[in-house]
C-alpha cells in the first residue's frame, strides 16, 4: 500500500468513526441539583448498561502526610458491606446482577463507579447507596483491605515501571501537593483507624464536594426521586473547589537509581498545559506526533528499545513524559531529544499534521463509546472547572490546531525535562541527556 493511499484510508477512517460517533453520542445532556449535589445526566437508549460515576473532589489537596491513602483504604473497605448489605448479601446481590462496584482514588478525585444493566438500577442503586452512606468497616475486612494495599505497595519497587514510576514522581513533584500518595505509603496505611476513616467520610461526604455522573437509559425524575431519599439527604457541607498550582522546574535534573536489571529504565516529565489552558489542544496533538516519531526512529529505524513512547498525564496539574527502556540508554536518550528538537524548531508538515490529527480523534472516539468513558470525559471537564459543556468543542479545538501551535507549545514547554534512571549507573553519561 503507498504513503498516499494509506493516508487516505486513514483519513476515510476517522471521517466514519467520527460519523458513527456523532449518530451515536446521546444528546439531551443536562445538569442539575439535589441539595448542593451537583448532577450531570446523559440519557443514553442505544444500549442496556447504566453507568454512575461519584466523584469526590480534592484529591491530594484532602490529605496530609499521614494520612495518604485514607480515601483508598475507606472506600475499598466500604465495599465489603454496609448496614443493609452486609458482605454475604452484597456479594450474592452483584453476582447475580452482574453488577459492578469500583473504586479509585487518584491525585485530583476518588471516583466510587457503578454499572449495571437498566433492568437491575433500581436495585442496585439501593445497594450502592447503602455502601457509600452507611458502610460497616467490620474489622476483618477492613483489615483484609489493608493487608492487600500494602501488600501492592511493597510490590511495586518488584515492577520496574511501577519503581520508575514512583522515583519520577517523587522528583518531579518534591513541595508540591502530588508529592502526596493518593494510593498511601507503607509507613500511613497500618496507622490509619477506623475512628480515623469514619470522621474523614463524615467530614468529607457532603453534598458540596460532590459530583455525580450518570450515563444510560435513565430518566431525570427517577434518577431525582433517588437522590431524594439517598445521597441528596447528607449534609450540604461548604466546600468551594481548589485546583492545584502548576509544577515549575527551570532546569533540566537526572537522578539514577541503581538495580540489577537486564536493560535501564529511563523516564523523562516535564510541565504541559492543563484542560484549562489554551494550548492544551495543541499538546495533546504535539504529544502525539512526538509519540509516533518516537516509536518510528527509536524502535523501527535504530532496534534501539522495543517500547519507547510519550504522553500526557491529564491531571490538573499537568505533566507530559517520554520513557524508554534501552540497554545502550546514551545512545537513546540522544535520538529522543533530537526528537523533541525537531518538534520545536521544524514546522510539521500539512499533510503530516493532517494525518496526525486525524487519527488522533479516530482514537478519541473509539475511547468514547462506552457510557463509563463518556462520563468520566464530562466529569473531566467539570471537575477543572471548565463546566462540562466544554467539553462538546473538544474535536473542534483539535481540527484547529496548526504547525505554528505544535511548534509554539514544544518550545514553551517540553523542556527542562526531569529525568529518572533505574539500572546501571555506569552507563549513563550526564552529557546525553544535556547536562
Amino acid at each position: 500500500m503507498t504513503h498516499r493511499l494509506m493516508r487516505n484510508v486513514v483519513l476515510l477512517c476517522s471521517v466514519l468513526a467520527m460519523h458513527c460517533f456523532a449518530q451515536e453520542t446521546p444528546g439531551g445532556t443536562e445538569e442539575f441539583s439535589v441539595n448542593g449535589l451537583k448532577v450531570i445526566l446523559r440519557p443514553n437508549t442505544a444500549n442496556a448498561i447504566v453507568s454512575v460515576q461519584l466523584f469526590l473532589r480534592g484529591g491530594v489537596l484532602n490529605l496530609r502526610e499521614d494520612n495518604q491513602g485514607i480515601e483508598r483504604l475507606i472506600f475499598q473497605s466500604a465495599l465489603k458491606g454496609s448496614q443493609k448489605y452486609p458482605k454475604d448479601k452484597l456479594n450474592a446481590t452483584l453476582d447475580r446482577t452482574a453488577g459492578t462496584i469500583n473504586s479509585v482514588s487518584t491525585k485530583d478525585y476518588t471516583s466510587i463507579t457503578l454499572r449495571c444493566v437498566a433492568s437491575d438500577f433500581d436495585e442496585l442503586w439501593d445497594l450502592y447507596a447503602d455502601v457509600l452512606m452507611h458502610p460497616t468497616f467490620v474489622s476483618d475486612d477492613v483489615e483484609l483491605v489493608r493487608q492487600n494495599i500494602l501488600l501492592s505497595l511493597k510490590q511495586r519497587t518488584d515492577n520496574p515501571d511501577a519503581y520508575l514510576n514512583d522515583l519520577a514522581e517523587a522528583a518531579f513533584f518534591a513541595g508540591h501537593p502530588y508529592r502526596l500518595k493518593p494510593e498511601g505509603v507503607e509507613s500511613t496505611i497500618p496507622r490509619l483507624t477506623v475512628e480515623q476513616m469514619k470522621q474523614y467520610l463524615g467530614e468529607n461526604l457532603v453534598t458540596s464536594k460532590l459530583l455525580l455522573v450518570v450515563v444510560g437509559d435513565v430518566s431525570r425524575s427517577d434518577l431525582e426521586a433517588k437522590l431524594g431519599r439517598t445521597l441528596g439527604m447528607l449534609p450540604r457541607g461548604s466546600y468551594t473547589p481548589v485546583l492545584p498550582p502548576a509544577v515549575v522546574h527551570n532546569e533540566p535534573s537526572l537522578q539514577v537509581t541503581e538495580k540489577a536489571l537486564p536493560t535501564n529504565y529511563i523516564t523523562g516529565y516535564f510541565t504541559v498545559p492543563t484542560l484549562r489552558d489554551p494550548d492544551y489542544y495543541a499538546m495533546l496533538v504535539a504529544i502525539s506526533i512526538l509519540r509516533t516519531r518516537l516509536f518510528e526512529e527509536v524502535r523501527t529505524k535504530r532496534n534501539l528499545s522495543y517500547a519507547p513512547g510519550a504522553g500526557a498525564a491529564d491531571q490538573f496539574a499537568n505533566h507530559g513524559f517520554i520513557y524508554v527502556t534501552a540497554v545502550s540508554p546514551d545512545t537513546t536518550i540522544k535520538v529522543m531529544r533530537e526528537e523533541l528538537r525537531k518538534l520545536r524548531e521544524v514546522p510539521v508538515a500539512a499533510s503530516d499534521l493532517q494525518e496526525r490529527v486525524s487519527l488522533f480523534l479516530t482514537a478519541y472516539n473509539l475511547r468514547s463509546e462506552s457510557d463509563a468513558a463518556q462520563g468520566q470525559f464530562l466529569a473531566l471537564f467539570e471537575l477543572s472547572g471548565l463546566g462540562w459543556r466544554a467539553q462538546e468543542r473538544f474535536i473542534e479545538n483539535i481540527r484547529r490546531v496548526t504547525a505554528q501551535d505544535v511548534m509554539r507549545v514544544a518550545s514553551a514547554d517540553f523542556k527542562n525535562l526531569q529525568y529518572v534512571v533505574l539500572g546501571d549507573p555506569k552507563k549513563i553519561d550526564r552529557s546525553a541527556f544535556g547536562l
